[in-house]
C-alpha cells in the first residue's frame, strides 16, 4: 500500500534521499524524482514502464534554477514567455546544460522545463530544493491522473503521494521548443497557440523529429488510452450498444433509452471539458458495465484545439488513424 497524505515536508525528504513522489500540479498529478540524479530518474521509468526514448520534463519553482539546467547562452526569448506564463502550465525546451543527467533527456542535447503554479508542488519543489523531474503519475500510454486514486490503480513502488484539494486544469501542459531567436508549438495544451503568439507573435508549428527522437513527451500518435475500447462519436447515438457508455459536454438534451452518460460540461465551457476529462473516462474504464466508450468531439479552436490533440491519441490506439 502507497503511503498518502498531505506532508510537503516529508515528501521533499523522499525527493532528497532519492526516492518517488507522486504529487499534484495544476495540469495533472506527477511522479517527481530529483532531476539530477540518474538513479532516481531511473526509477521513474522503471515505475511508469516508460520508454526510455521518451524524456521528462523538469519542474522549478525558481527562475534562477533555469541556470542549472539551460545552457549559457539562453535565448531572449526565454525570459519573455517565462515573464508572461510562469508560474503556469507551459513547458520550455531548449538546449541543456551539462549538469542535466542524459537520462532526463533521452541523450537529447535539450532539456524541457516548466515552473507549476500548483502551491503543493511548488513548496514541494523549494523544500526539496532541486529541480524535479516528473511525467504524469500514470503507467506509461494510459490515462492521465488528476486524483490521488487515478495515481493508486495504477502505480505501485513509489514512496509517497502527496494530495491537494486545488482545482486542476485537467489537461497537461503546452509544450514548446525554442531555438536562438525561433519558437516552435510541439505539443498543445491549456495555454493556447494565441497566448503565445500575444507574446511572441511568430510561432512555427510541431517541429517534432520522426522516429524515436523526440524533443518532447506527448508526441507519441497513441497516448492517454483508456484500457477500453475508445471511439469518437460520429453515429446517432440511439443506435449505440446498450454496454457503451457515452461522454457527452452539454446536458441540453438527454438522449432516450440513453447508455450510461457523464457529461463534462453543461454548455460544452471548455475549460469544464478539459478539467473533466480524464475522470469521466477513468470512470468509465472502472465501470465493469461498460465494454467501450464513446466520446463526443470537441469543436478545435483555443483549448479545444487541447483537448482533441488527447482525444484523438487517447482513440488512436483503437481506431490506428488520427481523424
Amino acid at each position: 500500500m502507497i503511503q498518502n497524505g498531505t506532508d510537503v515536508s516529508f515528501a521533499a525528504k523522499c525527493i532528497r534521499e532519492g526516492g518517488l513522489v507522486a504529487f499534484p500540479t495544476e495540469t495533472v498529478y506527477g511522479l517527481g524524482a530529483d532531476a539530477l540524479n540518474p538513479q532516481a530518474v531511473a526509477r521513474i521509468f522503471e515505475v511508469k514502464q516508460r520508454p526510455t526514448f521518451d524524456p521528462l520534463i523538469v519542474h522549478i519553482s525558481e527562475i534562477y534554477q533555469l541556470e542549472m539546467l539551460f545552457d549559457d547562452l539562453i535565448s531572449p526569448l526565454v525570459n519573455k514567455i517565462t515573464e508572461a506564463f510562469w508560474p503556469g502550465p507551459l513547458t520550455i525546451v531548449h538546449r541543456k546544460s551539462i549538469k542535466v543527467p542524459d537520462i532526463v533527456t533521452s541523450g537529447l542535447n535539450t532539456v524541457a522545463v516548466r515552473m507549476p503554479s500548483h502551491p503543493v508542488a511548488l513548496e514541494l519543489i523549494r523544500l526539496a530544493q532541486t529541480p524535479v523531474a516528473a511525467p504524469s503519475a500514470n503507467r506509461f500510454g494510459q490515462l492521465s491522473p488528476t486524483k490521488p486514486e487515478h495515481v493508486l490503480k495504477q502505480l505501485s513502488g513509489i514512496d509517497y503521494l502527496l494530495t491537494g484539494n486545488q482545482k486542476m486544469v485537467g489537461i497537461e501542459s503546452t509544450v514548446i521548443s525554442i531555438e536562438d531567436d525561433q519558437c516552435f508549438l510541439l505539443r498543445p495544451g491549456a495555454i493556447s497557440l494565441s497566448d503565445i503568439q500575444k507574446v511572441v507573435p511568430c510561432v512555427y508549428f510541431n517541429q517534432s523529429k520522426k522516429g524515436k527522437d523526440l524533443p518532447s513527451p506527448g508526441l507519441l500518435k497513441s497516448h492517454y488510452s483508456p484500457n477500453k475500447p475508445l471511439y469518437i462519436l460520429k453515429q446517432d447515438i440511439h443506435s449505440l450498444p446498450l454496454d457503451s457508455g457515452l461522454i457527452l459536454h452539454h446536458k441540453a438534451d438527454l438522449p432516450t433509452n440513453a447508455p450510461n452518460i457523464i457529461y463534462t460540461s453543461g454548455n460544452r465551457s471548455q475549460i469544464e471539458i478539459a478539467a473533466n476529462l480524464f475522470t469521466a473516462l477513468h470512470t468509465m474504464e472502472d465501470d465493469p458495465t461498460i465494454s467501450q466508450i464513446y466520446i463526443e468531439p470537441v469543436e478545435e479552436f483555443g483549448l479545444g484545439i487541447a483537448i482533441m490533440d488527447r482525444i484523438k491519441k487517447a482513440a488512436f490506439r483503437y481506431t490506428g488513424h488520427c481523424e
